[in-house]
């Protein structure tokens, strides 16, 4: 079997990949499990990419205006929704700042008595300071919008496989060409790896990748929620946006996996505290929420010392190989930027947006996976916060 590129991962980076080189490619997605059905498929679907790619402005805004033109396209729809961002610091003055450093976005900072009027009997901001208000956002269903890309990926002609599992790559001379399955070979130019976590493995590359779980429930409430803005509290990192059943969708407890491929389908105790002492303070009206369903990631997601992305032609690679892993989180929120970028760097063409950030030897010649998280507004340490 022949393709001009194998993409290896059905997940949101292989399968935008495959939707932005089909045009004029001959693509091969080989996928282990089916579309979506790792990371991606447990994803919230937050698009809020303005704020935490806050200092990729061009990506960022390549993203949205994405999201604003795909609407209705198939079964996929953009939720537009304000992101509020809860915080307890700094200072109002601080958070006007911050606010003035967004250049071209719409960013508003509030002070809690003007978010009352805005949103009211939302939020009890008694102890924050006040908020950001971000209102180039909004939500997607992960699945759906993943699917949608596969299937005009295939309209396009590539070949998507499921159940396919990649256990190697095929080289000479220093090239890729192709990769090893358990069901044959197929033949490449290109090969792009584009399997979470797994990628350095797959792709023969050390790349400081780490595994992470992050946690999300539904909550059950007699309350009108289909309304409510997008929103993040800075104290307790939980992230909640509306479904459209009326329930609540709240996610964040994210921790490290400290054994890679293990599974998990259950949350920890802890995010279950977290939950019942959050949302009650944060959303008085949702006080008599109960849980109606929960989820984690089963495996993990990727994570990078730096919270960007590697999207890269490694150096030390074979020439043809491409790698895309480290989502960070932000995998929905930025696919478009990411399969974007894994075009320019499959064709060699010019993106509309600088590829530097995402290279792999910004992190040294040794890079380790063991690190602190590092997150995309200061050098905070701890946990990832938040997945979208």
């Amino acid at each position: 079997m022949t393709a001009e590129v194998v993409v290896v991962g059905g997940g949101l980076a292989g399968i935008s990949a495959a939707r932005e080189l089909a045009p004029d490619h001959d693509v091969t997605v080989l996928e282990a499990d089916q579309i979506a059905g790792g990371a991606t498929g447990y994803a919230s679907g937050l698009v809020t990419v303005v704020a935490d790619w806050a200092g990729r402005p061009e990506a960022a805004r390549y993203s949205i205006e994405f999201f604003d033109a795909y609407d209705g396209t198939g079964e996929f729809a953009f939720h537009e929704r304000p992101f509020v961002q809860l915080r307890t610091d700094p200072d109002i003055v601080g958070l006007r700042e911050e606010a003035a450093e967004f250049q071209g976005f719409d960013v508003t900072a509030y002070t809690p008595e003007a978010l009352e009027e805005r949103f009211p009997g939302v939020f009890d901001p008694s102890d924050h300071v006040g908020a950001l208000v971000f209102e180039d956002a909004g939500w997607v269903d992960p699945y759906t919008y993943v699917t949608t890309l596969a299937e005009e990926a295939v309209e396009m002609g590539a070949d998507v496989r499921t159940g396919t599992e990649v256990t190697g790559l095929r080289t000479e001379n220093g090239r890729v060409r192709g990769v090893e399955t358990a069901t044959g070979d197929v033949a490449a130019d290109h090969v792009v790896v584009a399997a979470g976590w797994r990628t350095p493995e797959l792709a023969g590359v050390e790349m400081p990748v780490r595994p992470f779980r992050y946690q999300t429930a539904n909550l059950e409430t007699a309350a009108d929620v289909t309304e409510y803005p997008i929103a993040w509290d800075q104290d307790s990192r939980l992230y909640w946006r509306a479904e459209h059943n009326g329930e609540l969708h709240v996610g964040g407890g994210a921790y490290y996996v400290t054994d890679p491929g293990s599974v998990r389908a259950t949350t920890t105790e802890g995010f279950r505290r977290l939950l019942a002492t959050t949302v009650p303070e944060r959303l008085p009206a949702v006080d008599d929420a109960r849980v109606r369903g929960e989820g984690t990631c089963p495996t993990g997601d990727s994570a990078t010392p730096d919270h960007l992305p590697i999207v890269d032609a490694p150096s030390a690679a074979a020439d043809g190989l491409v790698v895309a892993t480290g989502l960070h989180g932000f995998g929905i929120m930025a696919g478009p930027a990411i399969g974007r970028a894994i075009r320019a760097r499959v064709t060699g063409e010019e993106p509309p947006f600088p590829l530097e950030p995402y290279r792999l030897d910004r992190f040294g010649p040794e890079p380790s996976w063991e690190f602190p998280y590092i997150s995309d507004s200061a050098a905070e340490t701890g946990p990832p916060r938040r997945s979208g």
